[in-house]
């Protein structure tokens, strides 16, 4: 056997066709979804390898080199999965939809989502906790006034990605001016360009939406009908919701979002335990499979029936199997062949922005990973740009206007599994409306046939 061995560019892609239609049966056949293609794709890799007598045990390796990774976003899921289950069990969520329901108006339900999830996403630096905290609220209590769940969690994903890509704080922020060689703070001016008229868009376009959700033919739900029920169920008031405010204030504090998740749980452990009259046995089956509500209102049951570590076991699976696919596919050379083919074909800054955010896509979509699409569209596009003369802040802002927005508009990445499984609500549903995903790219494309913002360096 040859361990160097490397595929060409028509096995690779016989290969991506094989892994991409074992995905697309599963989910047309509504058999395990994503998930058991992915586990096959495992098995189609090992097939080529053995046909092409490649050394599989070193391409596996890539895969438990890559699922190594996201290990931490793992563990985060399930600790979301309890994180839901005990806020549901304490009263949390049923206070904050009481509080939604009486306070907010329908018609502005969308664009305040937006605006909120934006700001605690760019304050905390981190789009998961504004997803677990803010955007599971906000789920709720639009299921409960009857807006589309799709639109909603779209408003969501939209605001927590538009602080997540723009805070210093964050992570992808950091890595992406880290791998172009650029500084932070250029790197944040330059995004702006892009991002700030994407996110003002978005933020009409959710207005024009939330109008239109209210009227005419809308029926809102009986929400003193909801309010009454949920005031049968749980003991409600402030001290219901200081698991959220702790949470929060663990996030802004800058402590391990598992730590302060896990915190967030025991302190509503603790409200179930001492406000609720609610048994440790029960508290602890919570945390695991999740909350089950005995009111009959039916909306009511698809908000409050939710949660648990359990819950989130199949995403677990998903995304390792999703990403230590793409740690394979990258050791078999198949990411190198299908990212010099787009490279060769740069002409002018506008070609090769558009190379640049084709490269991050790809490299999203097969590698599942936010960090990897960085480093590995970094890596083959700094070359490229500083031959061109271009500042590197522009490449770190093309990183992250593909790599980092690419994830909730790929179903078996990463953050899409992890929106989809903690908003509740199906990737097609939410798909339609990631309006600040679709256009923060337009803009980079615009910018660089136009020159806008484009700047150019001596050295």
């Amino acid at each position: 056997m040859t361990e160097d061995k490397k595929l060409n560019m028509p096995q690779s892609i016989v290969l991506l066709l094989l892994i991409i239609g074992s995905v697309a049966v599963c989910i047309r056949l509504k058999t395990g979804g994503p998930m058991i293609g992915l586990f096959f794709s495992w098995i189609i890799i090992y097939l080529f390898c053995i046909v092409l007598r490649m050394d599989y045990g070193k391409i596996i390796g890539g895969a438990y080199d890559a699922v190594r990774v996201v290990v931490p976003t793992l563990i985060l899921l399930m600790s979301i999965g309890v994180m839901i289950g005990t806020w549901l069990q304490s009263g949390t969520i049923a206070t904050i939809i009481v509080g939604g329901l009486q306070l907010i108006n329908p018609t502005w339900l969308l664009p305040l989502t937006l605006i909120f999830c934006a700001v605690l996403s760019l304050v905390t630096g981190t789009s998961y906790g504004s997803v677990g905290s803010a955007g599971v609220a906000m789920m709720a209590i639009g299921n409960a006034m009857g807006i589309n769940p799709g639109m909603v969690a779209g408003a969501v994903i939209c605001g927590a990605m538009f602080g997540d890509k723009l805070s210093p704080l964050s992570d992808t922020t950091n890595l992406a001016p880290a791998v172009a060689g650029s500084k932070l703070g250029d790197h944040v001016k330059s995004m702006l360009w892009t991002t700030v008229p994407a996110f003002l868009v978005s933020l009409v376009i959710f207005t024009i939406l939330g109008i239109q959700q209210t009227s005419g033919g809308y029926t809102a739900g009986d929400l003193t009908t909801y309010i009454d029920a949920l005031n049968g169920e749980f003991h409600l008031g402030i001290v219901t919701l200081l698991p959220a405010i702790l949470l929060i204030i663990l996030l802004l504090l800058k402590v391990n979002a598992v730590a302060a998740l896990g915190l967030s749980s025991f302190a509503a452990g603790l409200v179930s335990f001492f406000y609720q009259g609610i048994g440790l046995a029960s508290i602890i089956k919570v945390a695991y499979n999740g909350y089950s509500t005995g009111i009959e209102v039916g909306i009511l049951q698809t908000i409050l029936n939710r949660g648990g570590m359990n819950s989130m076991l199949q995403y677990v699976a998903i995304i390792s199997f999703a990403v230590g696919m793409g740690g394979m596919l990258d050791k078999l050379g198949v990411l190198d062949n299908l990212l010099h083919a787009i490279v060769g074909h740069i002409k002018s800054d506008g070609s090769m922005i558009v190379a640049t955010l084709l490269v991050g896509y790809v490299t999203s979509i097969i590698s599942c990973s936010q960090p990897m699409a960085h480093v590995l569209t970094g890596r083959l596009m700094a070359p490229i740009f500083k031959e061109r003369k271009v500042a590197p802040e522009i490449l770190s802002r093309s990183l992250e206007d593909s790599g980092t927005l690419a994830g909730p508009m790929i179903p078996w990445h990463g953050y899409c599994v992890y929106m989809s499984g903690t908003l509740g609500v199906a990737w097609a549903a939410f798909f339609p409306y990631l309006f600040l995903l679709y256009l923060t790219p337009i803009f980079s494309i615009f910018y660089g046939f136009t020159g806008i913002s484009i700047k150019h360096v001596d050295e």
